[in-house]
């Protein structure tokens, strides 16, 4: 007659031990996981960010060089002054101009700002009915303002004169070293722009640009459509006489 052996079950010190190591390998990998996951998501971020540069030059194309505005000058009348940005390159997602008169429904115009001027950094969503298809969506991105100022909102030294310097893209000698668009804070006052001249003019904090979104630094596309990460430091200093929002420099 041949015994047969019967297989022992682990102990239940041999359990505590599996469950410990199981334990600290999550440990040890869900960090990498979420960071994984960020960077994942600033690519995203970054390519919506170049999406937007591209979309600001096709405007620009067909619109004589013109650069779209933001609500800070669009005011009420926006058949005289221009759209602000986010109704203004609407056409370029969507592959048709947005009236206001004769408004897309709120699905189409949805779809455009939860996948165009939302970041995937920014976990605020819109949802259907929660503002008129005619108003400034939630945006993640807001426009720096220099675009649509007048000289005697840019200096002092030229309190009289309305003109609009740098109203043409053939007006930004540094293209490549001038902010067009940056991440915009949650708790930001402004919609869907940066007030970027108070920062130099009026000693103002910034209190638009969100800060270290992408963990570390921000995202920025500039005037000729590249996008890149940087400290809002780099993009601003004071002591260092580095401004790349003023067309101008410092």
């Amino acid at each position: 007659m041949v015994r047969t052996r019967r297989a022992q079950g682990f102990t239940l010190i041999e359990l505590l031990v599996v469950i410990a190591i199981i334990a600290l390998l999550i440990g040890i990998l869900l960090p990498a996981l979420g960071a994984a996951r960020t960077r994942a998501r600033g690519v995203l971020a970054m390519s919506k960010l170049r999406d937007l540069g591209m979309a600001s030059t096709f405007y620009s194309d067909v619109n004589k060089g013109r650069i779209q505005n933001s609500s800070h000058s669009a005011g009420f009348n926006w058949f005289e002054n221009g759209f602000p940005w986010n109704f203004a390159l609407y056409e370029y997602f969507a592959d048709a101009p947005f009236d206001p008169l004769d408004p897309p429904d709120e699905g189409a115009w949805l779809s455009v700002v939860n996948e165009h001027y939302r970041s995937p950094l920014d976990r605020r969503v819109q949802e259907e009915g929660e503002r008129p298809v005619t108003s400034l969506p939630v945006n993640s991105f807001g426009q720096s303002v220099y675009f649509e100022l007048q000289w005697r909102e840019i200096g002092s030294a030229r309190g009289g004169d309305e003109g609009r310097p740098y109203r043409y893209r053939r007006s930004i000698i540094r293209p490549s070293e001038t902010i067009m668009f940056a991440s915009l804070a949650q708790d930001a006052d402004e919609p869907d722009h940066h007030m970027a001249h108070f920062w130099k003019n009026n000693n103002a904090a910034n209190e638009s640009v969100a800060i270290d979104r992408f963990a570390p630094g921000e995202g920025y596309v500039f005037v000729d459509g590249h996008a890149e990460v940087e400290s809002f430091d780099d993009t601003f200093d004071p002591e260092r006489k580095r401004d790349l929002w003023d067309p101008r420099g410092w």
